[in-house]
């Protein structure tokens, strides 16, 4: 997984709402409540930034070491994949 390049999926809306972002999926007629965490993560899936990089700025921004923020990273990109908010992965 860390060398994939995670995107979010081009037909959905996010606003930032104070410190958490709300995801609108209308297809799926969904909404969906993102965390500061979250919000962060999300932000940086544009399909440019590897994981390992999405990770190595959230020890920057949130004070976190290198594994809690590989282990968030990875399970939020699962949840939002399971989700279906982002693009198949590209290697």
């Amino acid at each position: 997984m860390s060398e994939n390049y995670p995107r979010r999926r081009s037909d959905i809306s996010a606003r930032v709402v104070v410190d958490e972002t709300v995801v609108l999926d209308l297809g799926a007629a969904q909404i969906h409540q993102l965390n500061a965490t979250a919000s962060f993560i999300w932000d940086r899936c544009d399909g440019y930034c590897t994981v390992a990089a999405i990770a190595e700025k959230l020890t920057g921004s949130f004070d976190v070491d290198c594994e809690t923020a590989r282990q968030a990273v990875q399970a939020t990109l699962r949840r939002l994949d399971e989700l279906g908010l982002l693009d198949p992965a590209r290697e």
